[in-house]
């Protein structure tokens, strides 16, 4: 029978780093097996918040402004922005859920008393032996420490997904920027296009939203122009990082 002692600097030892992702005094048996697992990261929070904005309210916001325009381009404009967000939230959905673990990693067996140490990697650098996993690493497989997993081609821990991107899903997170990207595209077209239909004839533009809608509203295309291309450069400095990173590789 160990001693009290014992006992609790066996526990410390077991426990993972706390974080924002990981739940409190787990163990290190726990591993995150995919982005929409409790709990969530805050980041991770913000962009399903900011997903159900954009499918949502500001999608039907854009279908009203174009059905006051009356023009049937814009309306495809519209209906082929609407099919973007579909793949593009397919996309996202594909990325936070696919399994990421390295196949070797797979296996029960775990060090139950690994201690995690401050400025020590996991995988040691000499042997490639996961102290955690309990496995031989293959080049590009690292483990992160907020999924507590070994990730085969290992790229970054994004907490905006609440999960690693690697290479099992590395091509799925790239066509989701490039869908994301053109579908805010024509969304920043469409609110320019009510932004102007308003600036030409704001009188008839408001009777229509009036007529569409049921109630007196201002039409807010410059407003949603604004907060668009805050998204589009967020989109555009995203995509060009990791191009820029797959071209240094």
């Amino acid at each position: 029978m160990p001693a009290a002692s014992d006992t609790s600097t066996l526990v410390a030892e077991r426990r993972v780093p706390e974080a924002s992702s990981v739940p409190a005094g787990t163990t290190v048996f726990w591993a995150r097996r995919h982005g929409f697992q409790w709990p969530w990261d805050p980041l991770f929070a913000l962009h399903c918040a900011a997903t159900v904005m954009l499918a949502g309210g500001f999608t039907l916001a854009l279908a009203l402004h174009v059905h006051a325009d009356g023009s049937r381009a814009w309306a495809m404009v519209l209906g082929g922005e609407v099919l973007l967000l579909a793949v593009a939230l397919a996309l996202d959905a594909a990325v936070i859920l696919r399994n990421v673990e390295a196949h070797e990693a797979r296996a029960p067996a775990r060090n139950g008393a690994y201690e995690f140490r401050h400025g020590t990697t996991v995988i040691d650098v000499v042997s490639s032996e996961c102290g955690m996993c309990c496995m031989c690493a293959k080049i590009g497989t690292r483990h992160c420490k907020l999924c507590n997993k070994c990730v085969a081609g290992y790229d970054h821990h994004c907490r905006w997904l609440n999960t690693c991107v690697a290479a099992a899903n590395y091509h799925l997170f790239m066509a989701f920027v490039v869908c994301a990207l053109l579908y805010t595209l024509l969304a920043l077209a469409c609110c320019l296009r009510a932004a102007a239909c308003a600036a030409s004839d704001l009188p008839h533009f408001r009777h229509a939203l009036w007529s569409a809608i049921g109630a007196e509203v201002l039409p807010t295309g410059p407003l949603a122009a604004i907060t668009v291309t805050g998204f589009l450069l967020g989109l555009v400095l995203l995509l060009a990082f990791h191009v820029h990173l797959w071209w240094l590789d």
